[in-house]
């Protein structure tokens, strides 16, 4: 049985939507990062990085929530379609949009010492963002096209905590109605059940 290492966090959640969508047969197993358990020993051994998500696929664990999704939908043929662009939809969520969005969110609610200008800064990029997805959309239902992918799972989650951060879209229908295509989805509903009522998902 494959194992899923992670905690109430925007990768864990890409991987979970992964596997709700599939229906596969996995443990999930909670690494508290806000008490510190991914710097653990035990937890060291399986990713030495000290990061969530890891999924043990009953060979060997995989890091990396993109890289995980990638390899599981080569695994199982879900999630990929015929479009060039996919992987680079990859890259762009996990070296623009994940990145960005995370700053945002840690000078809109996490900074001990307010910096106005490094937070201008991050909702002006973060805007750019949203426009500039909103317009990728706009003539097409997914981001890659005509069918559901992994590249849409990437990108879901910072835009479905949207409100979180302090963010509006509604001068953003089309990703608007995107968003809400992928939250309707059982697998979706099932993967954000995962961290309870607590969570911010």
């Amino acid at each position: 049985m494959m194992k899923l290492y992670g905690f109430d966090t925007i990768n864990t959640l890409k991987v979970l939507m992964f596997l709700m969508e599939t229906k596969a047969d996995f443990e999930f197993v909670p690494i508290n990062i806000r008490a510190g358990e991914q710097h653990e020993p035990a937890f060291r051994t399986i990713n030495p990085a000290g990061k969530v998500p890891v999924l043990f696929d009953g060979e060997r664990h995989q890091v990396e929530s993109n890289a995980i999704l990638l390899s599981l939908a080569q695994k199982t043929g879900w999630g990929l379609v015929d479009n060039p662009d996919l992987t680079a939809w990859l890259f762009y969520q996990a070296s623009t949009q994940g990145p960005h969005f995370g700053q945002l969110e840690h000078w809109a609610r996490f900074a001990k010492v307010p910096n106005p200008e490094a937070l201008k800064r991050q909702q002006d990029i973060v805007t750019g963002i949203i426009n500039y997805l909103n317009d990728q959309l706009s003539e097409k239902p997914f981001i890659c096209g005509d069918t559901y992918s992994i590249a849409d799972i990437a990108l879901f989650p910072w835009l479905h905590i949207h409100e979180h951060l302090g963010l509006s879209l509604k001068n953003s229908e089309h990703l608007t109605r995107w968003l809400n295509q992928i939250r309707i989805r059982p697998a979706t509903f099932e993967a954000r059940k995962v961290f309870g009522n607590q969570s911010i998902f």
